[in-house]
């Protein structure tokens, strides 16, 4: 289970995404990848070749859920691009396409009227439990 902006990949310090000005904006963090397969597969798949794509990652995600999927499909297609990356092993990119619990947009809007974090953190762990 995870984040996504300034824990997969860095915000740039782009506001209200994340606040982190260490990389670039979209940055994948160095090693986060390796970290998350395995945490995922653990010591039952150390051969890449053995596991299938399926996989437990989840990630939390802020953007509500809109008409379609239409926030979702940024998400998406950013995991897709990660999945097709290039590495050694077969250990470059994700090593399946994961889940994602998305937003909603009350949980936005009290965000945009009074800065305040609280509800969209509220409605993420409402997401988690």
């Amino acid at each position: 289970l995870s984040d996504v902006d300034d824990t997969l990949t860095s915000s740039g310090g782009s506001y209200p995404a994340g606040v982190d000005k260490r990389y670039n904006k979209k940055v994948v963090y160095p090693g986060v990848i390796g970290l998350y397969r395995e945490l995922d597969l653990g010591t039952r798949c150390q051969d890449s070749d053995s596991f299938s794509n399926t996989g437990n990652l989840v990630f939390l995600s802020a953007r509500p859920h809109l008409y379609k999927d239409i926030s979702e499909k940024h998400n998406f297609a950013k995991f897709q691009r990660l999945r097709e990356r290039e590495g050694v092993n077969g250990r470059g990119g994700l090593h399946t396409t994961p889940s994602l619990l998305a937003g909603d947009l009350t949980s936005g809007r009290e965000f945009m009227m009074t800065n305040d974090f609280e509800p969209l953190a509220r409605k993420k762990f409402d997401n988690f439990k």
